[in-house]
């Protein structure tokens, strides 16, 4: 009798590894995007920002680094692209080193985008922008309201990223001098220092912070499944149990 042989099974994974194998891809890339406060001067964050990123791709030698970090009066809005290790380690630099001149407060995540297609950048930039402000100010915090307005301020950076990029690429010019180019005709494209300022006063569970974050990848939850079942029950005798073990010792 002919012995038919099962194929192997591929998973999504496999798929996605061979065609980033193909591509020439050796690490996925995730693109967060997140907003925050902070206390200091406008330089004093760039620096610590930018130090951090250093030291990071300094680590990391084979994996680039690439984002654009916007930075306002009292907030920020960063858009960061690199494999989630990174951007983990990233986070937990930002928090742990606190220093008098800068100190980082209440940072939320819009929503990150995994397995990144194509970056946006090429490298880490910055840019100093003054922001608009809404008109109307934002005062519901309906969970209706608190989503579409993360929707907004989304949108808003990246189609500003988009801009950067098609500009870069459209008009042979280095990013970093479409970065100092930026205009006020881009206003449109800016989210505004009011809308950051009402998302990080919103208490939502749409709304996961950056310290929530890092407590979630510091710590392994205790998970009790099936208790009713794992009791010691002493009329029930479990054979072979003490073999099985002394076994695999």
């Amino acid at each position: 009798m002919k012995r038919v042989t099962e194929p192997v099974r591929k998973s999504l994974l496999d798929v996605i590894r061979k065609n980033l194998r193909a591509a020439g891809k050796v690490s996925y890339i995730t693109r967060v995007v997140y907003v925050g406060a902070y206390i200091g001067t406008d330089t004093s964050i760039e620096k610590k920002m930018k130090s951090i990123i250093q030291d990071l791709q300094a680590d990391y030698m084979n994996n680039s680094i690439s984002g654009l970090f916007l930075i306002y009066p009292d907030y920020y809005v960063h858009a960061l692209e690199a494999p989630e290790d990174i951007i983990y380690r990233h986070f937990k630099v930002l928090y742990n080193n606190q220093t008098e001149d800068c100190k980082i407060g209440k940072a939320i995540f819009l929503p990150t985008y995994h397995h990144v297609h194509q970056r946006f950048f090429t490298g880490w930039y910055h840019a100093y922008i003054i922001p608009p402000t809404l008109i109307q100010p934002l005062k519901s915090y309906e969970l209706g309201d608190i989503q579409q307005q993360m929707l907004n301020c989304f949108n808003k950076v990246y189609m500003l990223c988009d801009h950067i990029s098609n500009t870069h690429h459209d008009r042979s010019v280095s990013i970093q001098e479409v970065i100092r180019s930026l205009s006020d005709k881009l206003t449109r494209l800016y989210p505004e220092s009011t809308l950051l300022e009402y998302l990080l006063n919103a208490e939502s569970p749409v709304i996961l912070t950056v310290e929530e974050y890092l407590n979630i990848y510091s710590t392994v939850p205790f998970i009790n499944l099936y208790s009713e079942y794992l009791q010691y029950q002493k009329n029930v005798s479990f054979y072979g149990v003490h073999e099985i073990c002394v076994g695999y010792r």
